[in-house]
């Protein structure tokens, strides 16, 4: 597997702090989901403003999503799609493996910032071509065993493939992050897919943090948003200006904010293991902020 190159060589951030002699230290950072709106805004906020060096991971080939021409990406290692989870940990594995070796350095912190969300099969929907002889009871169960299947894939897969990277490839008193859901603290009827990814994802949190110290001092931590601001969740939400669910979304450029703090004062950090509960407080054109509160 060979890391594609983008844009220049790094060059130091405008806002680093600055090392001994006034040399800044470089920042290298592995955004996995790089090519979302969440994922896009954080690898253009760590790359563009602060300069580090951001190793962009996804599915989707970054030429081909419209998200800001993947500002602030230098490297990016295109992971096979509908994969098993083995396949693209080894892909994920190879890549950064390739870029310790020609930059001799390892990550201050993996990001894993893929996700999506899908409700459950309705019992009594139209068959595939409406053909009668299609058991719906049947193709039900066959629908919603192929959302969890296609929620496990795109919300839990990635967490589990970028924590064991993270364990490998992080440097000490680094940082793993990964994007989970506060809805998912609770029962999800409904969505029962999309809730078990992502508590799975939680409990995979919770459990690496417990080890993660001892292994390499590498700190955990699950951010979990109601809803992010993007344009598909505005669009299906409508245009209720009723609706304060707009009032709840948490805006990318936020949680980007966060973990940069993170990154660069790890004193501010939650303890190993904790997941984050993102509070946002916005009127519906999206202005306000969030508050980060421990919810474990």
């Amino acid at each position: 597997v060979s890391v594609r190159r983008f844009g220049s060589p790094w060059q130091p951030g405008l806002h680093e702090n600055t090392g001994r002699g006034g040399r800044r230290p470089k920042v290298n950072v592995l955004v996995v989901g790089s090519s979302g709106v969440l994922g896009s805004t954080i690898t253009s906020r760590f790359g563009d403003q602060f300069g580090w060096h951001v190793i962009g991971a996804d599915v989707t080939d970054p030429q081909s999503v419209e998200v800001d021409d993947q500002v602030g990406m230098r490297d990016y290692v295109q992971l096979p799609k509908d994969a098993p989870m083995a396949d693209q940990a080894s892909t994920l594995y190879r890549g950064v493996k390739d870029f310790i070796g020609k930059e001799n350095a390892l990550l201050d912190a993996v990001v894993v910032a893929s996700g999506g969300w899908a409700g459950d099969a309705v019992m009594g929907a139209e068959t595939p071509g409406n053909d009668d002889s299609v058991d719906p009871e049947e193709e039900y169960i066959r629908q919603s065993a192929s959302t969890c299947e296609r929620m496990t894939r795109m919300n839990y897969q990635p967490v589990v493939c970028g924590g064991l990277v993270a364990r490998r490839f992080v440097r000490a008193n680094g940082l793993f992050v990964m994007i989970g859901a506060s809805a998912a603290l609770s029962p999800t009827p409904g969505m029962l897919g999309y809730g078990s990814a992502k508590a799975a994802a939680h409990h995979f949190l919770q459990s690496y943090g417990s080890g993660s110290m001892q292994d390499g001092g590498i700190t955990s931590v699950g951010i979990l948003p109601l809803m992010i601001d993007t344009p598909d969740n505005r669009k299906m939400l409508g245009d209720d200006v009723g609706d304060d669910r707009y009032s709840k979304m948490v805006k990318p450029v936020h949680i980007a904010n966060e973990i940069s703090d993170w990154i660069r004062q790890p004193h501010l950090r939650p303890h190993s293991g904790s997941l984050v509960k993102v509070i946002a407080k916005n009127d519906r054109q999206g202005r306000g902020g969030p508050a980060f509160h421990l919810v474990r």
